[in-house]
């Protein structure tokens, strides 16, 4: 396998492991830019995050890895929406 197909491998396998790991997050972005991977998304709780970002520094180790992952707004509405 050349470094590219490697590359591929594991993120494939970073997909899987987000998937079916205790954070089943399965809306995140994950991309190679040349030598290094971005993942990033929206997730659920601080707690979530930092799980993706263990997982993603176990299988993704030794690759340069950018993460942009944001906390979800989960608290209801301040007030009624004004529709036209």
């Amino acid at each position: 396998m050349n470094g590219e197909q490697d590359i591929e491998y594991r993120i494939a396998h970073l997909r899987e492991r987000l998937a079916s790991d205790e954070v089943g997050e399965l809306g995140l972005r994950i991309e190679l830019h040349g030598g290094h991977v971005t993942v990033g998304g929206t997730v659920a709780t601080a707690r979530c995050r930092a799980a993706v970002q263990r997982i993603v520094a176990e299988v993704l180790h030794g690759l340069v890895v950018h993460t942009d992952l944001v906390l979800a707004d989960l608290r209801p509405p301040s007030g009624a929406e004004d529709l036209p």
